[in-house]
């Protein structure tokens, strides 16, 4: 498994993961823009088509 997940994930992933994880602890939840929605948003989209590429590489290995 962990033979799939470093083919999965690069350098940049956890550069991406790490941003998220910042701006997700300093958002303002009460009051959010519409710029923050679409970081939301798009790190959502981001996070999925992450966790297919992981099931279709797994998928792969197994078979």
């Amino acid at each position: 498994m962990i033979e799939i997940l470093k083919k999965a994930f690069d350098k940049f992933d956890a550069l991406i993961i790490l941003a998220a994880i910042f701006l997700f602890m300093h958002f303002d939840y009460d009051n959010l823009s519409l710029i923050d929605k679409i970081y939301i948003a798009s790190f959502s989209v981001w996070a999925v088509m992450k966790a297919i590429r992981v099931y279709i590489l797994y998928n792969n290995e197994k078979g």
